[in-house]
Formats: C-alpha cells, sequence, structure tokens
C-alpha cells in the first residue's frame, strides 16, 4: 500500500506544478476533516477487488469541487484507493483535434492528471475513447466542419445537416486515426504502465432502438460495425505501440519472448441501466453472438485471434464489460449480481466504472439507509467473487457529495469537507466482514401526508422558496440526470398565482423524475398526480430495493392527465420511490402530486397493488375505479358471498 507524507504550508503563496499549471494556496480551500485516521478502502478490498474513484483537476474547469490540485483531497485519493478515472479529461470532446494530424492533442487538464498518477503510482482506467456523448461534432462532417441548420456548430446534441456528413470509409478512417492518436500519446509519454485499462466504446446501446444500437451519428454513419472497428483499433494500437515504446518500460522489443503485460492494457466495453435484463441481452449479443466479421471477410487484421468467429470476443479485442453503477438506494441488489454473472459468464472480467447511490432528502434516516444499502452491495459483491465470479475493480465516480453530477442525490461517501459519511463507515464494516450497526435505519411509517401544488407560502425578492429536493422530488436516471425546474409556463393548481408547476426536461427516456415516499414504508398509500407532455404515454410506478412497478400507464393527450392509484410499500424495504415517466424522450410537466396513507379499514387496501404478490389482476386505480370498488364495498349485507365475489372481480376489470 502506498504511503505518502504531504506538507502543507499554509502561506499566501502559489507554487506551479512541473507542467506549469496553477495551484491555489492552501488556505483557499477552507477548513477540512482530518481524515489521517480513515480505514483504507483499497488495503480493505485488497483480496476482493480495487477501489478506484473518479477525479477531475481544478485545472480543468477551474471548478474548486474538483480533486486534483486540492492538497486535502489528492491526499485521501493516495491513501484510500488504488484506481483512478478521469471524469472529463480524456473525452474525445477535450482531445479531439483536427488540426492534428492523429486528431489527438491532449488536454493540459488530463496530461496534469496523468502525471500525477505516474508520480502517486496510482493506476488510471482510460475514459473513454469513442462515445456519442461529449464528442466534437466535427469529427462526423467534411472538412470538419458540422452545421446544424446551416450555421456551424459544436454542439454534440446538435442535429446535423445531412450533407455536411461525411462518408462511411472516412469516417472509418477518422476513429481508428483518433484512436491510435490517443493511445500513442500514453505510451510515447510515458503512461503506459499508468493506463491499465480503457473503456473503448461508452454507451452504445439502445436496447428499444431497432438492432439494439443507439442511433449515434457513429451508427448512422458506419453502421453497426462501429462497435467491431473501434475495439479492433485499439487493439491494434496497443499492440503497435507497446512494441514500438518498449525501452521506455524497460522491455527489450527484439526479444521474441518479450512480456508486455505490465504495459497492455485491457479494453471494455462500459454502459448504464446494465442490470436491465433486457440490456445486458443486448450488451452480450453485441459482444459475443453477433458476427460482424466472419472470416475477417470485413476487414483483416494480424491481432484478431486466428480461431476468431467473427465477433468482438471470439476475434480477441475485448478484456471486459463494464457495469456503470449509477444506483439509487432502492435498487434491487439480486437484480443486479443476476446482470454481473451474466457478464462474468459472457467474458469472465467485469468493472463497476462508475458507482454512485442516491437517496432522497437528506434525513439521518435517508444517509443511514445509504449506509445500510452501500453494506448490503459490498457484501453481496465480496460473495459473488467468494463463488468465483470476475469482478476486479470498483470505482466511485466522485468523492465528495459537492462535487457529484448527480447533485441533490448525496451519493457518494464523503462530505464536502472530506468528514466521512455513514455510507464510508458501511463499506468498512463490509469490508471486514462485520455485522451492520448503525442508527436511524427504521424510519417505516414517519412520514404525513403529502399534497404538493409547488406554490411557494411565500416569495423573498421575487425568488420562489419552494425546494424540490427537500420535499423529495429529485431527477431519476442511472445513465442521464433530467432537470427539474420550477415554472410558470405551464399550471394546473386552480386559482393558483403565479401558478406553478414542475418541468422535467430530458434528453434521453431514462431521465425522468422520481418522488421520495421513504418515510411511507410499510404502508398502503393512495396518489394522485397531474402530468402533461407531448409524449405518446405517460407512465407512474414505484420503486425500492424490492423492485421496479409500473402502476399506472396511459396515452398522452398532450394536456393535462390525472393519474392515480394505490399500493403497499413493504415494510421490509430500505426506502421506496414515486416514478414519474413517458416512453419518449420529451419534457413533462408535474403537478398536484398527493400521496397519502390508506387507513385500516379503507375499501381501497383490498385493491391496493402489493409488490409481493406481483401476479395480482389489479394494478394502479383511477379515481373512478376506486369510487366504484368502495361503492360495492358498502352494499347490504344481505347480498350473498358469490355475489360479493363478482362484484369483487368486476371491479378488477
Amino acid at each position: 500500500m502506498k504511503k505518502r507524507v504531504i506538507s502543507i504550508i499554509l502561506a499566501a503563496v502559489v507554487a506551479l506544478s512541473c507542467i506549469g499549471t496553477f495551484r491555489i494556496e492552501v488556505d483557499a480551500f477552507g477548513n477540512y476533516a482530518d481524515t489521517s485516521g480513515y480505514d483504507e478502502l483499497d488495503e480493505i478490498f485488497d483480496d476482493y477487488f480495487r477501489i478506484g474513484v473518479a477525479v477531475q483537476a481544478i485545472d480543468h474547469w477551474g471548478d474548486q469541487t474538483a480533486e486534483i490540485g486540492n492538497p486535502y483531497k489528492e491526499d485521501l485519493i493516495d491513501r484510500c484507493f488504488n484506481s483512478m478515472t478521469f471524469g472529463n479529461e480524456l473525452k474525445p470532446a477535450y482531445n479531439f483535434d483536427p488540426k492534428s494530424e492523429t486528431l489527438f492533442t491532449v488536454d493540459p487538464a488530463a496530461e496534469e492528471l496523468l502525471i500525477w498518477a505516474k508520480e502517486h503510482d496510482m493506476p488510471v482506467r482510460g475514459h473513454t475513447l469513442v462515445w456519442h456523448s461529449q464528442v466534437n461534432p466535427a469529427v462526423f462532417a467534411k472538412d470538419f466542419k458540422a452545421t446544424a441548420g446551416g450555421a456551424v456548430t459544436s454542439d454534440w446534441e446538435a442535429k446535423l445537416d445531412e450533407d455536411c456528413l461525411v462518408s462511411r470509409d472516412e469516417l472509418i478512417k477518422r476513429l481508428k486515426t483518433y484512436i491510435y492518436g490517443a493511445i500513442e500519446y500514453v505510451y510515447a509519454n510515458g503512461f503506459g504502465d499508468v493506463v491499465y485499462a480503457w473503456d473503448v466504446v461508452n454507451e452504445a446501446v439502445d436496447e428499444k432502438a431497432e438492432g439494439g444500437f443507439r442511433n449515434s451519428y457513429w451508427k448512422k454513419i458506419i453502421g453497426p460495425e462501429f462497435l467491431y472497428y473501434s475495439f479492433l483499433f485499439a487493439r491494434e494500437a496497443c499492440v503497435k505501440y507497446s512494441r514500438e515504446y518498449a525501452d521506455l518500460y524497460g522491455i527489450d522489443s527484439s526479444d521474441p519472448d518479450a512480456d508486455y503485460s505490465a504495459i497492455m492494457p485491457e479494453l471494455f466495453y462500459n454502459d448504464y441501466n446494465e442490470w436491465v435484463s433486457a440490456r445486458s441481452n443486448t450488451i452480450v449479443r453485441f459482444l459475443s453472438e453477433d458476427q460482424f466479421n466472419p472470416g475477417q471477410s470485413m476487414v483483416k487484421s494480424d491481432v484478431i485471434a486466428e480461431d476468431g468467429d467473427g465477433t468482438i470476443l471470439g476475434d480477441g479485442l475485448i478484456d471486459g464489460i463494464g457495469m456503470q453503477g449509477h444506483l439509487d438506494a432502492t435498487q434491487n441488489i439480486e437484480e443486479y449480481t443476476r446482470a454481473l454473472e451474466k457478464y462474468d459468464a459472457c467474458i469472465g472480467n467485469v468493472h463497476i466504472t462508475e458507482l454512485d447511490v442516491g437517496i432522497g432528502g437528506n434525513s439521518e434516516a435517508a444517509f443511514a439507509k445509504q449506509a445500510l444499502f452501500y453494506y448490503n452491495f459490498f457484501t453481496a459483491l465480496m460473495d459473488e467473487v467468494d463463488k468465483g465470479v470476475g469482478l476486479s475493480c470498483i470505482t466511485f465516480w466522485g468523492l465528495t457529495d459537492d462535487a457529484s453530477w448527480r447533485k441533490g442525490a448525496n451519493p457518494l461517501l464523503f462530505n464536502y469537507d472530506l468528514s466521512a459519511k455513514n455510507a464510508y463507515d458501511a463499506l468498512v464494516m463490509a469490508g471486514n466482514r462485520q455485522e451492520f450497526e448503525m442508527e436511524g435505519i427504521d424510519a417505516a411509517g414517519n412520514s404525513t401526508n403529502l399534497r404538493i401544488d409547488f406554490e411557494p407560502a411565500g416569495e423573498s425578492e421575487g425568488f420562489n422558496i419552494v425546494n424540490l429536493e427537500q420535499l423529495g422530488l429529485t431527477s431519476r436516471g442511472t445513465g442521464h440526470q433530467s432537470k427539474l425546474m420550477l415554472l410558470t409556463v405551464e399550471n394546473h393548481t386552480e386559482k393558483a398565482n403565479p401558478g406553478y408547476s414542475v418541468k422535467v426536461s430530458r434528453s434521453e427516456t431514462d431521465a425522468t423524475a422520481k418522488l421520495d415516499l421513504s418515510g411511507f414504508i410499510g404502508e398502503y398509500v393512495k396518489f394522485d398526480v397531474w402530468i402533461k407532455t407531448d409524449d405518446p404515454a405517460v407512465v407512474v410506478g414505484f420503486e425500492g430495493d424490492g423492485g421496479t412497478f409500473e402502476l399506472e400507464s396511459t396515452s398522452s393527450t398532450g394536456d393535462w392527465q390525472e393519474l392515480s392509484g394505490a399500493f403497499l410499500i413493504p415494510k421490509d424495504w430500505i426506502g421506496a420511490s414515486l416514478y414519474f415517466e413517458t416512453d419518449g424522450s420529451g419534457d413533462m410537466f408535474l403537478d398536484d402530486i398527493s400521496v397519502s396513507k390508506l387507513k385500516e379499514d379503507d375499501p381501497a387496501i383490498a385493491y391496493a397493488f402489493d409488490p409481493e404478490e406481483p401476479v395480482q389482476a389489479t394494478g394502479a386505480l383511477s379515481e373512478e375505479e376506486l369510487a366504484e370498488q368502495q361503492a360495492a364495498e358498502q352494499q347490504p349485507d344481505n347480498i350473498g358471498f358469490w355475489d360479493r365475489i363478482v362484484n369483487w372481480f368486476k371491479g378488477l376489470f
């Protein structure tokens, strides 16, 4: 285990690093907790898997919550982790250079991070070579001039003009040039023994789309084969440059028996929603079943296995699968480990690459339940390794909650001041195989009924004072996040002035919204919500560590629609949320949300959805259905038993 003693000079002095980057005065970072006594996570889990962390450089965007450039955070990272991923700095958007022969010019912040990693003996997961997002659209355009609506654009989300797109052959050439350029830079500059893995392709799958591929410009122009080409070019580049620059790493390339394993990175496919059965099946199919290059009929290469079958895996072009792991404390762990086992059976090497566990709210109970989830999750993962599953690295997607991309979900192990959260303590317990002990876990039934119309109780200097996070209404998404905003452009609440609703801005189908119901655990609850969207259908459901269940789905009218239902949140669940989504990626508006406990004698309990009996005929019920069933329950006592049964079944349909 690495040990490092840092000397912090508390003075009004600035220092320049070896590559000339600006470092802020130590005093400017404020007060931090003393982390010197923290248990070192990489040592605790040494017999199981690496423990990694995603970092960013303060120099990249001047973000003071970033890690590298802050000596306090650097020290904690150096002592507690043994793998590192750059959150943004190695993505194509910041390194693609159309003026370079290699199409690659390293971002200064990426180089700063690589130098830091080498100096501190910190292995790095390269993230990422090929992605539909955070990529300069110029790579897809003739003369590297991307246009949208006739105007030049650098927006990777823009819909590009058809007449600006390059040919298939040209884009394949550019793909190869960029991948070769990125990998050669690593070897030529002494980082070949630092970068031990690459996420070659990130998020190519959309199991709901035709053929299962996301409709990116890589796929649109090249076709599904871009996935095969990406791994082929990455493997070729690693083999080529590990030999050309072998002497930098003390390897004699003239020796036919030379061992290059220390400078040969593993190549990974990385994706989110990776535990969903339909998506995991698609990922496995793309990597191990689809024959992109049978008999090397599409492309020939010396790095393709002699006995290859034309698949990415069979041709020896991939080494592992990355499960991103953007979870909530309500995630079903068994569902996740089933997917882990599926990937292990496919390829035998899995990394969890971007782990964070979101919670609703910031109560003591919420943080305690997050800790319990982390404990149960890591215990389950260790059990999987004990069974022989090839899980070799787990990377947290950030160090502190204030720097997380899931702001408001508080998904990480440390607070802004580096004080350890309950989640960190839970990891230590799990890693040491100790019993979980923590106060604040049992919060069943401690919530009052909710009635949320988003109208402020008062205003201060014209600013609305409703806090969505305090209400427990947050973004829901495991690979992408929506943006929730209080606006007056749409409103359902009668006689409201000024009339607010919540706009859920979305760019991906999985980016939706959820309302924390953890305080209703163990209760029968009834919900009512008004939703407006232009997408074809709207859906309301609930989810927790016991699973995800759709309650109500209906065609959209394009106007405000009411969805209602009743369900049971089992008492042994750790957490629960009501979620709102559509069948597309369009924006939606939410208003007038109510959630209330059902009394023991409420007839709606008989028809409420029970997740422990999911085969039942009833699901979510409209207000009319609930009223009809309540009326049926109140019929005279002289109605016979079988008549009651008939009426009950009528109520179901």
